[in-house]
């Protein structure tokens, strides 16, 4: 069984290219463009990670990443943005992400930052 993947990201051009990239490497991708959407996809269980914009219309990327870890703390969290500041990297990592990683970034550095995580 692969490991599958939450993906969610408002950018559609992005969404698309990390989840081709990441089905080529061998995951299982669904992709939201908000936190609504990712709501509805979600499910305890179904994921093992979500990849988690922080920026999202609506309720942002840390709201939606407590709202998921409280309905399933085994899921690992990694928080993207292309607005890095020391105050969301701290607060991201206090309220739980696994990992934060600043757009835009190397599609190997997200694999590296993916594999490190889902390390048993």
């Amino acid at each position: 069984m692969s490991v599958r993947i939450l993906l969610v990201d408002d950018d559609r051009l992005l969404r698309e290219v990390i989840s081709e990239f990441l089905v080529c490497n061998g995951y299982q991708v669904d992709m939201a463009e908000d936190a609504t959407h990712a709501l509805i996809k979600f499910q305890p269980g179904r994921y093992e990670l979500a990849l988690i914009d922080l920026v999202l219309p609506g309720m942002n990327g840390l709201e939606l990443m407590q709202e998921l870890l409280s309905r399933d703390a085994e899921i690992f969290c990694l928080i993207m943005t292309g607005y890095p500041t020391i105050d969301s990297a701290y607060k991201s990592m206090v309220e739980g992400a696994s990992d934060y990683i600043i757009k835009p970034f190397q599609l190997n550095e997200l694999l590296s930052a993916i594999q490190q995580d889902l390390e048993p």
